[in-house]
């Protein structure tokens, strides 16, 4: 059984907290088109009077480079033992990876003449960037983590798959990053025995790359246009768990948390203020890998650039101009209340965020949230990781609300706790990074 909450840009439609059995919920980064068009007047103006139409520029066509992995090519077997099948293939002749074709012939599908999104720039033809030509836009469905888990609760036993990405629009002639736009998904089902098979496990992640993966990053392409060039970066550079912290993390998490919650943050931020964020890098990192496309002036480029032995071409990711921290202490479940059918409890999250552009920091405060959860009387106490991850889902949705909220109150500075609001600092950072997430504020 799968359920979906999923997030609209700026707006939650749907809110399940996780009930006696933590129903599947899948988290996408969607987003809505700009504000609708005025209505038409009734009469129709003279001749004279009427404006003369001027044709919008034609979009710079994108070409769609299939799937890519975050990180380093020797890290692929380890990090994604079922990605990798989809990706290290071009998007177009012979030996075309099917999930990379399936995206394409959707993002055409969705695409529309003269549109003015994302998805209505992908080229309709085979159309190759230059490094040289001035042509050099790409698209690509980048991988920043894939795992799965498995929790028992009330004798039943569920296994947990989920899926981190982003669109990534690149320039090919100087392998910039331009812009990304963050999602992830996720599914729950139940497991066929106490144990979980490796077979279950795969088939879980294989239905999240071949449905919710595509329809979520189609619908990524639909919700932006060329405004997101050009405006500031923003990305998680430093992620710190406490020794509580880590103590309640899952095995598959501890050697590379840092993706996971960088990834959970991004996407959240997204979501509550239409924010896009980098992923995740200590500054000039090789970030993407496998990329083999037929590209015009690849041999040039190839010649220019970093590679490891086996993989494609490689992107650098450098320093943003603005850089998150998050520093998690630790999370705590507390008991409310119990009864005949179990123990309600509180399953808490906590982080400190800061903000910060080169030394100079624009924000630092502590913040929590938690959810509500059902523990059956008879299932195990062990708090299983997804009870925590639905309440990371909800602090950084939350946190991301609050700290645009700021950017009219007065600016705030304290020692104990450690709280620094810039609010002058965070609207011009908001305006940089996102400008069409305070439209209309003061």
């Amino acid at each position: 059984m799968q359920f979906h909450r999923v997030f609209a840009a700026g707006k939650l439609v749907s809110r399940l907290s996780c009930s006696a059995v933590f129903a599947a919920i899948v988290f996408s980064a969607t987003g809505v088109e700009g504000a609708s068009a005025k209505k038409e007047k009734d009469a129709k103006p003279a001749v004279s009077e009427a404006k003369v139409s001027v044709p919008a520029e034609p979009l710079q066509p994108i070409k769609f480079s299939g799937i890519w992995l975050s990180g380093k090519y020797s890290e692929t077997d380890l990090r994604f033992p079922v990605g990798k099948r989809y990706s290290l293939s071009s998007a177009q002749g012979e030996g075309v990876a099917e999930l990379s074709k399936t995206l394409l012939a959707g993002l055409r599908a969705a695409a529309k003449p003269n549109g003015r999104r994302l998805v209505d720039a992908v080229a309709s033809d085979d159309y190759a960037p230059s490094t040289t030509g001035g042509e050099a836009f790409l698209m690509a469905c980048a991988i920043n983590y894939e795992h799965v888990d498995s929790v028992e609760i009330a004798g039943i036993h569920k296994v947990l798959a989920e899926v981190g990405f982003d669109l990534v629009i690149c320039d090919f002639s100087n392998k910039a990053i331009i812009a990304t736009l963050p999602g992830r998904v996720m599914r729950i089902d139940v497991s066929k025995g106490a144990k979980v098979s490796e077979a279950q496990k795969t088939d879980c992640l294989v239905a999240l790359y071949r449905n919710e993966l595509v329809k979520q990053f189609i619908k990524l392409a639909q919700a932006r246009g060329p405004e997101i060039f050009g405006i500031g970066t923003v990305g998680i550079t430093k992620v710190t768990l406490m020794d509580e912290a880590k103590a309640v993390l899952p095995d598959f998490l501890k050697d590379r948390y840092e993706e996971f919650f960088s990834g959970v943050a991004a996407s959240n931020f997204y979501e509550g203020v239409g924010l896009p964020m980098t992923p995740f890098s200590r500054g000039s990192d090789m970030v993407f890998c496998g990329m083999r496309e037929g590209l015009s002036d690849a041999q040039k480029a190839l010649a220019d650039s970093e590679q490891e032995k086996g993989g494609g071409l490689t992107f650098a990711l450098h320093v943003p101009d603005y850089e998150m921290e998050l520093v998690i202490p630790t999370f705590r479940t507390v008991t409310a209340s119990s009864n005949a059918a179990g123990q309600l409890v509180q399953n808490c999250c906590y982080s400190r965020i800061s903000i910060k552009r080169g030394d100079l920091v624009i924000y630092s405060s502590q913040h929590e949230a938690n959810v509500t959860n059902l523990i059956p009387k008879g299932s195990s106490q062990k708090v299983p990781w997804l009870a925590y991850s639905d309440g990371l889902n909800e602090l950084f949705f939350k946190s991301s609300k609050q700290i645009k909220a700021q950017i009219s109150g007065p600016e705030k500075k304290q020692d104990k706790p450690v709280l620094i609001v810039r609010p002058l600092l965070l609207k011009q950072f908001l305006m940089e990074c996102a400008p069409w997430s305070i439209v209309g504020k003061n």
